[in-house]
């Protein structure tokens, strides 16, 4: 990228990144309007095209996806503190039709709006070290080729989320996450090859509600990086992760938490959960897709 004299490239990117951040803090106060791109492109001010690509370039999705993605967030958080219906709640969130949206928010969010409200208010109190510790007394030895996240500062309470997409498809394809237990290392299972990673690491003493759906500072932090899982074993790599940005999207990555709490909830000691003593749901989605 150019400059221009006494400009530095330190200067240009915090310009783009507030730019972004202008309009995403716009979407957030307009959820229920029909934006377009148009809209948002004037908040900053830039033309639809020249916006688009530095949005994208600044968040790595699209304004579009971006914008689901914050609708869904608040969507959660609907479902959780309020009594409201899904239809009505579609209104809320600039949907038309509660059949699209309930399709949205299957395919980002890994599970459905009624599953959602069943499983977030059934862990909205329940810290994330028992839900770590709880892992880490049923996780078994894993086949080869495995890669071994090391996170700093991460503690063996903290509950971690890790999501892999193949190097090479585009950020609009879905990403695959599993839960796992913090500490030293976290072991992932994949096959050999090339992959963007993101990492959420909730807090041990904070709980998925409050990291997930209501973002709470301090709860959670993220972090993301390229990595390379060879043909003959696995490999090894240490991932920064920090508090989330203004201009980092939300964590809409539900469905390996559903599946984590119905493997364990028939396994805890009497009385650890308020829940039923069966699964929640017969029909949790096998892979959960993400934003």
């Amino acid at each position: 990228m150019k400059t221009t004299p006494g400009v530095t490239r330190s200067t240009v990117a915090h310009s783009r990144a507030a730019a972004a951040a202008r309009a995403i803090e716009y979407m957030r106060g307009h959820l229920a309007e029909p934006l377009q791109l148009a809209d948002l492109a004037r908040v900053v001010p830039f033309s639809p095209f020249h916006f688009h690509r530095l949005f994208r370039d600044v968040t790595s999705m699209t304004p579009a996806r971006f914008l689901a993605a914050l609708r869904m967030a608040e969507a959660r958080r609907l479902l959780l503190h309020t009594g409201l219906t899904v239809s009505a709640i579609t209104g809320y969130v600039g949907y038309t039709s509660a059949g699209t949206f309930t399709t949205q928010f299957t395919r980002l969010v890994g599970t459905s709006p009624g599953h959602f409200r069943q499983l977030a208010r059934l862990l909205a109190r329940r810290p994330c070290h028992v839900l770590a510790q709880a892992l880490r007394r049923t996780s078994t030895e894993v086949a080869r080729p495995r890669l071994t996240l090391h996170l700093p500062d991460s503690t063996p309470d903290d509950l971690v989320l890790l999501g892999l997409r193949a190097a090479g498809e585009s950020s609009e394809a879905p990403t695959a996450w599993a839960a796992s237990a913090g500490g030293t290392g976290v072991p992932v299972v994949a096959r050999p090859g090339t992959y963007h990673t993101r990492v959420v690491l909730v807090r041990g003493h904070s709980t998925v509600a409050r990291a997930l759906v209501d973002e709470e500072p301090n709860s959670y932090l993220v972090g993301t990086a390229d990595l390379q899982i060879s043909q003959d074993g696995g490999a090894r790599a240490r991932i920064a992760i920090q508090p989330p940005r203004p201009t980092d999207p939300p964590t809409l990555a539900i469905g390996p938490v559903c599946r984590l709490v119905e493997t364990l909830i028939g396994r805890v000691a009497p009385g650890r959960w308020s829940g039923p003593a069966r699964p929640i749901s017969r029909h949790a989605p096998a892979t959960p897709a993400i934003a």
